[in-house]
Formats: structure tokens, sequence, C-alpha cells
């Protein structure tokens, strides 16, 4: 594993009122960019809420009150962009806004760009468009609607509903369990008011990180940095953190009919392992060995030489420390294709891991992480994961771990993954006993 191009650091420029304020120096991209992420302990009384304020506020502000003003705003602005969405990273859910701009010094006018889209972004996120005490109506119920569909749409991609309800079944009881953006009937509770009321909180009391990436000046920064929600901020939000270990007494079985062609066999693992732990390293390693790609054992095994399924591919879930097997097959082939992931496993726990696979697994490793190096968010990501669960390794530091992974680390990080759940989604006429 080679040494990555360059090194991106965060560095951290100031905290207050609960605000994080991150400089992320790279001298790769033409473009500036600012994410703003909002924290909150993932509910299910505010999830659906939490999820629908990045697209109203993004729907216009007071000095810009419509879609088509803002677009021209930014459209003046040499074409800048600004963006939002909800994340779920562990038991916690994030409220996102990014903004973004070609770098000053590519303008013809000395236009200082990040001046004005701060301005601009700071109007979206201080000045919503209100009435008699709630968002306006108009705006959001066209965006309550879209919230709606999309929960309902999401039972169309059958590879990730089958993940999401492996992950409902096996999380029953723990925040992890919902999802990112609620659901349906907590939607349909949602008011222009009620959720008013939620974006006042956000803003008021959230915790939040702040990231800076490309060539601003320092007098710019200062200045967000200084009239950042200057209405000021006061008993910010305690943050849970999540327990990644739990015993499994007894594996559970789900099996759910729809009308599908193919089934879809999720088997869910706790790894017992925290995101900041030494042995985090090693089960990335595990994972990749395992499922992560075509050299994998999933995919070699189940794939290759039985023929039983489709795809077959093992994920992480970082922050709970759940790790997921995924594989569509045919239904009469779901015993098979059972027995031979648990022998894969099993495999791993005896040792029966080659030089080879993880040579392969570590190079994948540095080439996903190379990759990331070229797109401003996924590097933001990184270092949000990172100041999240309160970890200091940079990029470098990241790959260095990776590379000194061993054979004997991934044995002992081996001997810690459970068995916890098993979701099978089969076709709706599948007769009872067949599979």
């Amino acid at each position: 594993m080679g040494r990555l191009d360059g090194k991106i650091v965060a560095e951290k420029l100031a905290e207050k009122q609960g605000v994080q304020f991150y400089r992320l120096r790279s001298d790769k991209f033409k473009t500036s960019r600012v994410d703003i992420f909002f924290v909150d302990n993932l509910e299910k009384e505010r999830a659906s809420g939490n999820a629908i304020l990045p697209s109203i506020l993004k729907r216009g502000c007071q000095s810009y009150p419509s879609i088509t003003e803002l677009e021209r705003k930014l459209e003046d602005l040499y074409g800048a962009d600004i963006g939002g969405n909800t994340l779920k990273k562990g038991e916690a859910q994030l409220i996102g806004f990014n903004m973004s701009h070609i770098s000053d010094r590519y303008t013809m006018d000395n236009t200082r760009l990040f001046d004005e889209c701060c301005k601009l972004l700071m109007c979206i996120l201080e000045n919503p468009l209100v009435e008699e005490g709630g968002f306006k109506k108009s705006v959001f119920a066209k965006e309550r609607d879209n919230l709606i569909n999309y929960i309902r749409s999401r039972i169309n991609n059958k590879i990730q509903f089958s993940l999401y309800r492996c992950i409902e079944e096996m999380c029953q009881g723990e925040p992890f369990a919902i999802p990112e953006e609620g659901t349906e009937e907590d939607a349909f509770l949602l008011t222009p008011r009620k959720t008013f009321m939620l974006y006042r909180e956000m803003i008021q009391s959230y915790p939040a990180y702040v990231y800076i990436l490309g060539e601003v000046d320092d007098t710019s920064i200062q200045n967000f940095i200084d009239n950042f929600l200057k209405a000021g901020r006061s008993n910010i939000k305690s943050i849970k953190t999540p327990d990644v270990r739990k015993d499994v007494r007894e594996v559970r079985r789900v099996d759910e009919a729809m009308d599908v062609n193919q089934g879809k066999l999720c088997l869910g693992f706790r790894t017992q392992i925290d995101p900041c732990s030494a042995d985090y390293y090693p089960l990335v390693v595990y994972n990749g060995i395992l499922g992560g790609d075509t050299h994998s054992k999933l995919f070699q095994n189940v794939r290759e030489k039985a023929s039983l399924a489709y795809y077959a591919q093992s994920v992480l879930e970082k922050y709970k420390g759940l790790m997921i097997v995924m594989s569509g097959i045919e239904s009469e082939n779901r015993q098979k294709a059972e027995e031979i992931i648990l022998e894969q496993v099993e495999e791993m726990r005896r040792g029966n891991i080659t030089k080879d696979e993880l040579d392969a697994t570590k190079k994948s490793l540095e080439t996903g992480m190379k990759s990331m190096q070229d797109s401003q968010g996924a590097i933001v990501d990184f270092f949000l994961s990172q100041h999240l669960t309160n970890c200091a390794d940079d990029i470098e530091s990241t790959a260095e771990k990776f590379r000194k992974v061993t054979i004997d680390d991934v044995i002992r990080v081996a001997q810690n993954i459970q068995l916890d759940t098993v979701y099978f989604l089969k076709p709706r006429n599948l007769k009872e006993g067949i599979a």
C-alpha cells in the first residue's frame, strides 16, 4: 500500500456556542466550499421534521423569496450552488447545508465570492420564508408531499429496502432502526408551525460542525465565523454515543413476501467494535476480505464458484458496529447460499486468510482513499466522521493504520463477529417450505 498524494488536515479555527469551525487545506480544487452540519439525536418523533428542513430552507429566504429569484442570484455569483440534505451516522441525525463556488482568483471582476455566497447561505439559514408563526404554507405543503413520496419510494430499490428492513429488525428498540428521513406516518403529522419550532431549536441549540475547503483568505474566513448565526445560541444539546456492544442470545429470523422476482438475503452481524478502537482498522480489512470487492470470499465462493447469487457483498455500519452481508438469490437457493456465507465467516474465524486476499484488500482501500481526495464532499465527510467519533486520525494516518494490519489482526477481530439477524425478502407466490 503506497503513500497517498499530498496531506489534507483539518485545522480547528474556533469553537463557540456549540459550533466547531474547521479549515481543510488542499490546493487540488478550483472551487471553494462551506459545509454546515447540525446534529440531533435520532428520534422517531423528530426524524421527519429534521429531514424536511433542508428542502424548505432551500426554497428561498426573505431577501430572495422565490426559487426563481434565488437561482438568479446564484447565477450572478458565477453559478454558485447551495444544497442541503439529511444524513444518519450511527444514532445521530445530521441536517446538512453546503455552498460552493469557483475560487475568487478565477473571477473576472475580483468579486469576493466567498463573502457574497456566505451572506446568501446565512440568509437562507437565518431568514426563512414564514407566515402566521410557521413556515410559508405553500412551500411547506409541497416539501412535505415530496418527503412523503420519497419515503414511499424506498421500497422501489429492493436491495436498499432489504438492507433497511434487516437493520430495522436487527435493531428493534434501538434508535439506529429509525430511517434518516423518518416514517410516512410521522411526516403526515408535520405542520408548518410545528416544523418551524423544530427549525428554531436546530438553529439555537443543535451542536454544529462547519468546514471550509478551498482558496479562501483568512479575513473572509474570520468574518464568516464572527457573523455565523449572530442571533445567538444557548442550551446546546448533548448528543448520545451509540452503544456498539450487544451480546446475541438468539439469532432472529424474518421472512417477508413481496412482489419480487429475485430473493434478497441479508445477514446482520454484531462486530462489538467501536469506530475509535484500534480494532476498527482490522475490522475494515476483515470486511474487505469477506465481501468488499471481486477478490472477496463471498464474491468468489457464493457468486463465482457456486453460482448461487447475482451479487454477494458485505458492508459495515461504522458507527453502530454492524456488518451486513447482502446477496441476491433465487429463492430455492436460500438455504445453500446462507450455508456458504456462514462457511466463509467461519473460515475467517479459523484463520484461513491468504496473503493475496490481505494485499488485494489493502490495495482496494488505498484506491478508495486516493479517489476520496478528488472529491471535496468526500473529504468533508471523512473529517466529519472523525469528529463525530472523536477520532484524531487524518487521511494519511488512517491509510497508514490500514497498511499495518496483519492477518493475525484480522483473525483477532473475526472472533468478535456474531450473527444477529437473518432477513429474507422472498417472492409473494413462493410456497411455504420450499426455500
